[in-house]
């Protein structure tokens, strides 16, 4: 071991002392490894002595053994490093835990043709694609590019990158070390960020200065000269936006921890001072991979932008759409299966009512339109005042007319059903009652039953939409019908003229329309409830 080697540079002695002091020196050694077998204190003294003899040969004068006292020349040799690497203190704090040197880092390495790509990502370059074209391409567009992006980042690529941010957290490591709070010991006058400050260092007890002398070791011992630093440094300063360090001055320095990491004279400093002769530091190399996580977090962002954009474009489509029916975008007809009811829900971590806006506009629409409007001219007027060419056609109308008609009494119900007396409401809030914290089974008792209600709402939008298709069909062809010379589904249209109150192609149009823009609404709400 290093530590009671013989150094190469001790002065030589004569052939006697050799031969004599050579012989007895080694049974002195073989008979006190037998000797000390039993008494582990005598040996660690031993040990101990050995090393203080070593670091009294030392080169570098950082230690006195004797009296357990450090040296001013060690203060010394911090304050140079102090000196070169200080002033980046102030600006690399926190940089360890920064996306942003993470991102300066890889970009470093990107080509032209990814930095071209990377641009497509933003928030900013898919809203104006998505202005040109539909979601679906700029969402095909976009999958494309990444995985061209992606594929840009090979294996030797990505050990560079990761090469270069670790040899970056070296230094920001050595940077941000206290050497302020380890130099006043030796000097109380000293003044944080004067590098031009002369000190006057004085030797101290050991014991003082051991645990920095520890956390020091563990910085330096990574610290190579053929790493690349100056990537390093380019990173840096395009990070803070100036020139981190004065590079020669860094090679000057990087030499001297050099020497001293490979003099081993801190470890044996630290091992005599704390009396552990058997001590060893363990460095503090960094080894992130930080390529990988920066592609999930774009690749996440990017679709997160895409899925922002789609939601958006189907709020506006549906309020547009609400403004088109009912003349305005508030709309508040449901009592209890409502968005505010879910709020009993959330505190549980349970998502509650799932389909509240697309029930809550299928009863304004039943209620407002259907009962009053669909039901005068369908039924008074269409079904029962008008002569049909065929039975069928008729009775197809009829029979979807009077299934709509039936779900929007269901849609009552079911709604009043959920009030805090209604059928529903009670199994519900005695569900919710019964959820205990950690406990799979009464979660999933509520869940069921919120299922169930869901359900329930699912089916009536379905088939509601379906029903008002078929309306919807029907009356295109009776307004084509209406316009032809010779009738062939109704057969009495100037009689239906006399009876309606006012121009019956108008009305059936107004129907229509409402109609059509009503089961598109139902079908936005539609396609999500199938994700």
């Amino acid at each position: 071991m290093a530590m009671v080697s013989e150094r190469r540079d001790s002065p030589k002695k004569n052939d006697d002392t050799d031969s004599a002091g050579g012989a007895f020196g080694i049974l002195d050694r073989i008979f006190s490894v037998f000797l000390s077998g039993g008494d582990p204190e005598r040996e660690k003294r031993r040990q101990l002595k050995l090393i203080g003899k070593q670091l009294s040969k030392e080169r570098l004068k950082f230690y006195k053994p004797k009296t357990q006292e450090v040296q001013p020349a060690l203060a010394r040799f911090f304050f140079d490093v102090y000196r070169t690497v200080g002033p980046a203190n102030n600006l690399l704090q926190n940089a360890a835990k920064s996306e942003t040197l993470r991102q300066v880092v890889i970009e470093a390495r990107m080509s032209e043709q990814q930095r071209a790509l990377k641009e497509q990502f933003t928030e900013e370059s898919i809203r104006s694609r998505a202005g040109e074209v539909d979601m679906q391409t700029v969402a095909a567009e976009i999958k494309d590019s990444m995985v061209r992006f992606f594929g840009g980042f090979d294996h030797t690529t990505v050990n560079e990158v990761n090469r270069t941010y670790n040899t970056v957290l070296m230094f920001v490591n050595l940077a941000v070390f206290d050497f302020y709070f380890l130099l006043k010991k030796f000097d109380s006058a000293i003044q944080e960020n004067n590098f031009v400050y002369k000190p006057k260092f004085e030797a101290i007890n050991g014991e003082y200065v051991s645990d920095d002398l520890k956390d020091f070791l563990e910085l330096i011992l990574p610290l190579e000269r053929d790493l690349n630093w100056d990537a390093a440094f380019d990173t840096l300063s395009e990070f803070r936006g100036v020139e981190i360090v004065d590079r020669s001055a860094w090679k000057r320095v990087l030499s001297v921890i050099e020497n001293v990491r490979r003099s081993e004279v801190l470890s044996l400093m630290i091992r005599h001072i704390d009396g552990k002769p058997a001590w060893t530091s363990q460095a503090r190399v960094p080894s992130e991979r930080i390529v990988e996580g920066y592609l999930n977090k774009l690749k996440t962002t990017t679709e997160a932008t895409i899925q922002k954009l789609v939601i958006e474009r189907k709020n506006r489509k549906i309020e547009q759409l609400s403004t088109v029916i009912f003349g305005t975008t508030v709309v508040t007809r449901t009592k209890y299966y409502t968005e505010k009811a879910n709020l009993m829900f959330s505190k549980k971590m349970i998502a509650g009512f799932l389909h509240t806006d697309a029930i809550n506009y299928m009863k304004a629409f039943l209620l407002d339109y259907y009962k009053k409007d669909f039901r005068e001219l369908i039924r008074d007027l269409l079904l029962v005042r008008g002569t049909w060419s065929e039975n069928i056609t008729s009775q197809r109308l009829s029979d979807a007319f009077h299934a709509v008609l039936e779900i929007s009494n269901e849609v009552v119900e079911f709604d009043d059903s959920l009030a805090e007396e209604g059928e529903l409401g009670i199994k519900l809030k005695k569900a919710v009652g019964r959820v205990v914290e950690r406990d799979p089974s009464t979660v999933r008792v509520l869940r069921d039953t919120l299922d169930a209600v869901n359900g329930k709402a699912a089916k009536m939008i379905t088939e509601c939409a379906s029903q008002l298709i078929e309306i919807g069909r029907h009356l295109k062809d009776l307004i084509t019908d209406y316009e032809r010379p010779k009738h062939e589904l109704i057969l009495n249209w100037k009689e239906l003229e006399a009876a309606s109150d006012r121009n019956l192609k108008e009305r059936m149009v107004e129907v229509y329309k409402k109609t059509y823009y009503f089961v598109q609404l139902m079908q936005v709400y539609a396609k999500r409830m199938k994700k």
